[in-house]
């Protein structure tokens, strides 16, 4: 029989790995296409009910979802997501996703703490993310970056 304890620190663990509740993943996206197509580059705010969304490759974040922060017809040139306190507002319903990540946060071993978001009804925990490939969104493949549970 599993002790409280054991559960307690089972359920931090899948929280932390998106496996549970709601999530917010900040994402660089490159584009799909044609050469001579219009091509550009995203960094995106996404908000997934179920985190688990966020990480399919199969899955297109549904554009009511996402939040752009940066957009770039520069090859590979996306938005500094470190060094102090971002936000940014998803158009459809008015909210407004807020981040804190410092400014070596990417030499930081992937999955670990690099601070906190809120949403205005909940505070996240945030994470350094591997950089693979997980959800696409309006003809792009996008990039795990941070996400927050």
């Amino acid at each position: 029989m599993l002790s409280l304890k054991q559960l307690i620190v089972g359920a931090a663990l899948l929280a932390a790995q998106g496996v549970l509740g709601e999530g917010i993943h900040l994402f660089n996206c490159r584009p799909y296409g044609a050469a001579g197509s219009e091509r550009s580059w995203l960094s995106i705010v996404a908000y997934c009910a179920n985190d688990a969304d966020c990480s399919a490759l199969g899955y297109t974040l549904p554009g009511n979802d996402v939040c752009v922060v940066s957009k770039s017809s520069t090859a590979e040139s996306y938005h500094i997501w470190e060094g102090g306190q971002q936000s940014c507002t998803f158009p459809s319903s008015g909210v407004t996703f807020t981040w804190n990540i410092p400014a070596n946060a990417q030499s930081q071993p992937n999955y670990s703490s690099v601070g906190s978001g809120s949403n205005g009804y909940r505070s996240f925990a945030g994470y350094k993310d591997n950089k693979v490939s997980g959800a696409s969104y309006n003809y792009h493949s996008c990039e795990k970056i941070y996400y927050y549970v």
